[in-house]
């Protein structure tokens, strides 16, 4: 009976130092490729998004509902006139290294989480997004995936700005025609 406290003692720490092994080596690519993440948000951020950031192969991959994947060309269309019509600033974002789901050894993909205020003539909208990016081997931005509410962001601005809703409407009428 005396002998159980020593017992899971000694288990206790045969399991800490199991866990705590070895540190995994940080990827060399991974400060890289951070830069180039941070360099893509601060194109959304000055309305200047750089192409020569992204693979011609690049994939944005659609995450929201019945959301098709975008090619290079198709989102900088999409974020050209996203920008156009709405100020975004990533405030409180936090970035971390991303893995193989196959090894599970860093990979040089760069992961963040954070809060977007996106604005449309004076009103704002928090937004909370996670988003992962994948790079090839020149440091390119391959796939790029993020998850958020954007359609509600978006329609909660249209809401305040009717002005801008209404020459939406029209563009889309005439273009119908």
């Amino acid at each position: 009976m005396k002998n159980y406290p020593f017992f899971f003692a000694a288990l206790s720490l045969c399991v800490i130092f199991a866990c705590n092994s070895g540190s995994e080596e940080q990827n060399p690519n991974y400060d890289a490729n951070l830069a180039s993440m941070k360099a893509m948000f601060d194109g959304f951020q000055s309305k200047t998004i750089n192409p020569d950031l992204f693979a011609d192969d690049f994939i944005e991959v659609g995450t929201g509902f019945q959301e098709e994947d975008r090619t290079k060309d198709e989102s900088m269309q999409q974020w050209k006139m996203m920008t156009a019509l709405m100020d975004a600033e990533l405030v409180n974002a936090v970035y971390l290294p991303g893995i193989d789901t196959l090894t599970m050894s860093l990979d040089g993909s760069v992961r963040y989480y954070g809060q977007w205020n996106m604005t449309m003539g004076d009103a704002t909208q928090k937004l909370m997004a996670y988003g992962t990016m994948e790079f090839n081997d020149s440091g390119e931005i391959r796939n790029f995936a993020h998850y958020a509410d954007w359609t509600a962001t978006f329609g909660a601005l249209l809401a305040e700005n009717p002005d801008v809703a209404a020459r939406i409407a029209q563009r889309a009428a005439r273009s119908e025609q």
